[in-house]
């Protein structure tokens, strides 16, 4: 399971304005409408639920009209009362197709954000209903009353003979105690929204648990790359150095007995200790390169497509350095998963043709990666093939999802979802490069033409 953080702080607004003084009333309508349908769909499937579970029936269409109306209460505080609401982690199933949805929407209803939210839609609808009836009642005293001092000279109201400007009066009282009345109203309504929707205790212990989560994430991302470098220096370095070893010791012995023989074991060592640094370098590259530092994701993912044996068509599109949200943490986490995409497709896809398309907008880095191989690809924890795991637990320390989609026979497809726009002030990013060395090459940099 997969899971990201939502907030959505908003600047101070007027405790009462238009647009809540306009809610109640539109609140007062659906009071009549909506609520009684609403109320009689919960409880009817509520008491119909031990009649050999009939009641879902009733249930199901209640609740999948109340996941967008609860967004819908939460953006309308937002942008009518000006409230900051936190929203707590909402999971992500790691799950495809339509077994996904269905997780996702068992996650949400089983939150108490969302029955919070379901709570305080029909209370502000019930409290909205109150004072705009008690409003429109108070209009039509003060209609009543003006139309009244229009026909007649007096009137006799409660056994007193009331006037013109009597009449009058009371129907200029009258208005003021329904724009009155609209405004308790718009006050009552932001202060249920504060209470029930705004962020509580609970939600800050649901982000701690997010929090420990990611840092879940980070230290099995870190424990994989460990496990990787071990495992390239056992298997690839070492043994070349104790080769070369081996030659010189050969040489040494050789110096005296047989010169040219051991000219031709010292030149041997050589060329095998230019290769050993060239596997050296490749292994710092994948801890962390050089060109992703220097020059930036877009031409360190440009050089990993340009030494890539399946051919990569590459789109990416970044905001420009004063805008965006990336720091290094990110740009290293998308720089892997493409890496080790693109290993993975030279391995055992199978593929002709890769796409990948990376895109950031004002809060968020898509990454994805899609070929046309032979897919079947999953994730697995079991020790031995752990390359899409630890891609999964890369991107979920940063806060992000990754998803896999890959049937058999159709190809794979990498879709990541890196947040940016919550990036901790302390958080260390890449420094503009100089104007000077801004310029883009005139083609894509070789595995020759890298920095080292």
């Amino acid at each position: 399971m997969q899971s990201v953080t939502a907030q959505a702080p908003v600047p101070r607004r007027p405790r009462v304005n238009a647009a809540a003084l306009a809610a109640v009333v539109v609140g007062g309508a659906l009071a009549i409408t909506w609520l009684p349908l609403s109320l009689v769909l919960l409880l009817g499937g509520l008491s119909s639920l031990p009649a050999l579970g009939a009641g879902v029936l009733l249930l199901a269409p209640w609740l999948a009209v109340m996941i967008p109306v609860v967004r819908v209460e939460r953006r309308r505080a937002v942008a009518i009362h000006g409230i900051t609401v936190i929203l707590p982690p909402r999971l992500r199933s790691t799950r495809h197709g339509m077994g996904r949805v269905l997780q996702d929407v068992w996650f949400e209803l089983g939150s108490g954000a969302f029955w919070r939210g379901v709570l305080h839609h029909h209370l502000s609808l019930l409290i909205s209903g109150a004072f705009a009836v008690s409003a429109a009642g108070l209009l039509w005293i003060g209609w009543s009353a003006v139309d009244l001092a229009l026909l007649y000279e007096s009137v006799t109201l409660l056994g007193r003979e009331v006037g013109r400007p009597g009449l009058g009066l009371i129907g200029f009282s009258a208005v003021l105690l329904a724009a009155g009345t609209l405004v308790l109203g718009a006050l009552a309504d932001r202060g249920l929204a504060r209470g029930l929707i705004s962020g509580s205790e609970e939600d800050l212990r649901e982000q701690v648990a997010e929090m420990s989560a990611r840092r879940r994430g980070a230290v099995d991302a870190a424990a994989q790359e460990r496990l990787r470098i071990e495992r390239d220096l056992h298997d690839g370095v070492q043994p070349r150095l104790v080769n070369l070893a081996m030659t010189l010791g050969l040489a040494r012995s050789a110096i005296r007995s047989d010169p040219a023989r051991a000219e031709t074991l010292i030149g041997e060592a050589h060329a095998e200790a230019k290769s050993v640094m060239t596997d050296l370098r490749q292994l710092a590259r994948g801890i962390h390169p050089a060109v992703l530092t220097d020059r930036g994701l877009d031409a360190a993912l440009s050089a990993l497509a340009a030494r890539s044996r399946v051919p990569v068509q590459l789109e990416v599109s970044l905001l420009p350095p004063d805008r965006t949200g990336l720091d290094r943490e990110r740009e290293a986490v998308a720089y892997f998963l493409v890496a080790e995409a693109l290993t993975n497709v030279a391995k055992h896809a199978g593929a002709n043709a890769v796409q990948v398309t990376v895109r950031e907008d004002d809060s968020t880095l898509h990454v994805r990666i899609r070929d046309d191989g032979r897919g079947g690809a999953r994730v697995h924890r079991d020790g031995q093939s752990t390359g899409l795991a630890g891609l999964t637990d890369r991107v979920r320390a940063t806060g992000g999802y990754l998803e896999v989609t890959s049937p058999p026979g159709g190809g794979t497809v990498l879709q990541a979802t890196l947040p940016t726009g919550d990036v901790e002030p302390s958080a260390p990013r890449r420094p503009a490069p100089p104007a000077a060395v801004a310029a883009p090459p005139a083609a894509r940099p070789t595995a020759e033409e890298m920095p080292r």
